[in-house]
């Protein structure tokens, strides 16, 4: 039987408007990268990469995790993206039930669904702490997984220790699954496959290192029964992309081989940015309530519920040429995710024009 997909209303929104805008707040990566900033070999063989991923390559993710996997235990791919369709794909079965959140990243709903699944959206609103009992009171016997991302997206916000405890007992007495989607955690090292065997983690290059254009990505596990499901990932990769770019490993190998320069411009452009970030809020705090981020590079704004989340960014795109996330995108409304790791003059000057529209709401 085929299911129907939905429009991916995320990707739809950003590409539909390239050309439109000066000034982009919406992207959740870093502000990006170029060819000028990366190594790559001239004499570099352009022949296919094996379809699990360079072993030097899967050998420098498997460290991030700190001793928690090896590189048997990672499969490299086109992006985080990938990752998430390949374990959606090759993990859930019609009838299973499955456990996501929003606001939150299309993907984790449209793609089981389109797999026979049932899924339960758990609202888990900007600003608010996760609500353990509405996922106990969600699981159900047929539950086989259940997605969560911490930080969030689009939100920002994080997963306490208290509640990561609570939510992965839960799991554990019903046997279910965790897809934990690690694209903004700080530090790979305190990943949550080292508490729970029953888990894939899935992070990529792109968001932090503002490299997305590079499209590396992998999914880790630290269990055998976590190997398995990354065995069938790569056998099912071998229908779709087969391997990856050598020319993207090697430059991603060299991006993971020197990190400390890359974690420094990181939190760098989290620091200029949450200044610029904080002023915005205070002198617009009328309208808008800012979300403070937990480590990510955007934060989520709450708007006046007589605001449409969606006309405001269209307009915003439209009259201003400033481009950012509306609500809508994520299943949710009257908000917007707001980037804000930009160097300070792009940032200055997108919050600045942002400024004049929300004017015209007093």
């Amino acid at each position: 039987m085929t299911y129907a997909v939905g429009d991916f209303l995320i990707t739809q929104w950003l590409f539909s408007s390239g050309g439109k805008y000066d000034f982009d707040l919406a992207e959740s990566c870093v502000q990006v990268q170029s060819t000028a900033d990366v190594v790559l070999d001239p004499q570099l063989l352009l022949d296919y990469s094996p379809d699990r991923g360079q072993s030097e390559a899967r050998h420098a993710v498997a460290e991030l995790y700190a001793g928690a996997c090896t590189l048997d235990d990672v499969v490299l791919t086109h992006g985080g993206q990938e990752a998430l369709y390949l374990f959606y794909r090759t993990f859930l079965r019609p009838g299973d039930h499955v456990i996501t959140t929003i606001p939150g990243w299309q993907q984790s709903w449209e793609v089981p669904r389109a797999a026979g699944c049932v899924v339960s959206e758990l609202v888990w609103r900007p600003g608010d702490r996760f609500d353990v009992e509405a996922l106990r009171k969600a699981l159900r016997p047929e539950t086989s997984l259940v997605v969560l991302c911490s930080p969030g997206n689009p939100s920002g916000c994080v997963l306490t220790e208290d509640e990561w405890t609570a939510i992965l007992a839960m799991l554990d007495r019903a046997g279910v699954w965790l897809l934990s989607d690690e694209e903004f955690l700080p530090e790979l090292s305190t990943s949550i496959i080292r508490q729970y065997p029953r888990c894939i983690s899935v992070s990529s290059l792109s968001k932090k290192y503002g490299l997305p254009g590079l499209r590396l990505g992998w999914a880790a596990t630290a269990s055998a029964e976590g190997r398995a499901v990354i065995d069938k990932m790569i056998n099912y990769k071998r229908y779709t992309s087969i391997a990856n770019s050598p020319i993207c490993e090697q430059i991603g190998l060299h991006v993971l081989s020197n990190l400390v320069p890359q974690q420094e411009r990181y939190l760098s452009l989290l620091r200029e940015g949450a200044k610029l970030l904080d002023e915005f809020a205070a002198r617009n705090s009328d309208v808008i309530s800012v979300v403070p981020p937990q480590g990510t590079p955007y934060a989520w704004v709450h708007l006046d519920p007589t605001i449409s989340s969606f006309g405001l960014a269209r307009r915003l795109l439209d009259e201003y040429r400033v481009l950012i996330m509306p609500a809508e995108v994520f299943a949710s409304e009257h908000g917007f995710r707001l980037t804000y790791a930009r160097p300070t003059d792009v940032l200055s000057s997108g919050l600045d024009r942002l400024s004049t529209l929300l004017a015209t709401f007093r």
